[in-house]
């Protein structure tokens, strides 16, 4: 199945983010860069320089093109790069297709905070999962993603869908074990056997994983607490969830 439009490209402006996508290896692949002929300075010296070095050109547009495309002209600086979101399967070819028999994703239920969403993807990549992730109801992988992941992004592996619910039920069919993260969950997080093919369900902080995801939920969790804290932010609570995944692979 061919990618949704919204996961094809994802825009990286601003003059040090674009640098530092240029300068990551390997390089992601870059569909089309567009800079401000007016645009000038040492940053923008150093972006064409490394393009020149990478065999590659800018369009040079208006700033007003290059706002149209990033969509945020107070923070552009004059450069958006349109980069081929390679890391974004469909979920509906992904869990059909070769899988591990370990594996494991983070899966987002109602965060809709990009800062929140690259932190999210940056622990998961780092620990060794991959984040599922909804269109409806979740945070978009934008400029402010790829900021807060640190670039990490373009090196995770992440599963589209359209709603969380479906894709659940087709990992299930193919033997993924569905924990979901909750303050009252009955098992101390710690304490649980993760299956081989596991998926650990974050909500948000206000009102947690929906109820409408019940009926794929085979365990409920909790992340036990001291010093009377009754909740950690959703990044940080899926950061404690991948390291104590990572952990146990050791």
């Amino acid at each position: 199945m061919p990618k949704h439009p919204r996961d094809r490209f994802i825009s990286v402006y601003g003059r040090k983010p674009v640098l530092e996508l240029l300068e990551q290896n390997p390089l992601p692949k870059i569909h089309s860069i567009r800079l401000d002929k007016k645009a000038k300075g040492p940053t923008i010296a150093a972006i064409l320089k490394k393009l020149k070095q990478l065999g590659l050109e800018a369009e040079r547009v208006t700033g007003e093109e290059v706002h149209r495309i990033s969509k945020n002209p107070k923070q552009d600086q004059g450069v958006v790069v349109d980069v081929e979101n390679s890391a974004m399967d469909d979920f509906s070819d992904f869990f059909q297709g070769p899988l591990p028999n370990k594996i494991a994703f983070i899966a987002l239920d109602g965060v809709t905070t990009p800062a929140n969403l690259g932190l999210i993807i940056r622990s998961a990549t780092a620990f060794g999962l991959g984040l599922l992730l909804p269109r409806k109801g979740s945070a978009k992988l934008s400029p402010l993603v790829v900021k807060a992941s640190a670039g990490v992004l373009f090196k995770s592996q992440i599963v589209g869908c359209e709603r969380l619910a479906p894709a659940l039920k087709m990992a299930k069919a193919v033997g993924f074990k569905v924990y979901a993260l909750a303050g009252g969950g009955s098992s101390n997080f710690y304490h649980s056997q993760f299956a081989d093919r596991a998926i650990f369900i974050m909500g948000n902080e206000t009102e947690g994983v929906g109820e409408h995801l019940a009926q794929y939920i085979d365990e409920y969790c909790h992340i036990p607490m001291w010093n009377e804290v009754e909740s950690l932010n959703v990044a940080c609570a899926a950061t404690t969830v991948a390291a104590e995944y990572a952990r146990r692979q050791l």
